[in-house]
């Protein structure tokens, strides 16, 4: 999950693939248009599928008193999950969809497990340069199939990893967050602007559905019984040109 503290002393949790659906919605709404449109729509929208598991029974965090944060899973628990999220992609969406999720793990790994926000293990290090020897070939293969090359793939990889991060800087409560193309800054608790512009309106609203978690449980029954309990709340979001 994707954890969002608030001044009262709630979180905001919202599960991956909810934070993907903004994703997608910005996808619609670039100003270069993606393509195949559906198919990389689609896979913006659905990149996190590898996470439905997971976000079905969510890990304790003893050391927060919340569900394991998303940057907090190691390059070991991660590669595994996200190869699996890319069979279910090709088993359900198709080649493009598949081929997008697997270059986007490429992408989360060459960061450093998402973001370069953790310090991974050797063990963690190796699993995700693992992932990315195997992607390379896998991707070629794909490529094959489709009948397409690296230079039209490429640019909609790269959309794929701009709208990813502008939907996880605003899920996250980042201030300021660099999404890998633009600069996302907050200018209100529900509202941003992204330098530069890359969207086809002038301005745009996004959104999707977190939970509201009390605060921090005592354990995993707690935690457990709490995110049962917890009231949906959606998450309305405006950007607009800085």
């Amino acid at each position: 999950m994707i954890l969002w503290p608030q001044e009262d002393g709630s979180v905001l949790a919202t599960p991956q693939p909810a934070h993907a659906l903004i994703a997608g919605q910005l996808m619609r709404a670039l100003a270069d248009p993606p393509a195949p449109f559906e198919p990389v729509c689609t896979a913006a929208a659905q990149h996190d599928c590898a996470w439905m598991p997971w976000e079905e029974a969510p890990e304790f965090d003893a050391s927060t008193g919340l569900p394991r944060h998303f940057n907090a899973l190691s390059g070991a628990e991660h590669v595994p999950m996200w190869e699996k999220g890319v069979e279910t992609a090709l088993a359900n969406w198709g080649l493009w969809v598949g081929l997008l999720i697997l270059m986007h793990g490429t992408h989360i790994y060459r960061m450093g497990i998402l973001g370069n926000r953790m310090a991974p293990s050797a063990e963690s290090r190796a699993a995700m340069e693992g992932y990315m020897a195997r992607e390379a070939p896998r991707r070629a293969a794909l490529m094959a199939r489709l009948g397409v090359t690296e230079r039209e793939v490429r640019p909609q990889q790269r959309k794929l990893a701009l709208v990813d991060g502008v939907a996880l800087g605003l899920c996250w409560g980042q201030p300021r967050f660099d999404c890998a193309g633009s600069t996302l800054i907050r200018t209100g608790p529900f509202a941003a602007t992204l330098h530069p512009w890359p969207l086809a309106p002038a301005a745009l609203v996004v959104e999707t559905e977190a939970l509201r978690l009390p605060g921090r449980f005592p354990d995993a029954a707690a935690m457990r019984a709490g995110l049962a309990a917890a009231p949906r709340e959606t998450l309305r979001f405006t950007l607009a040109r800085a």
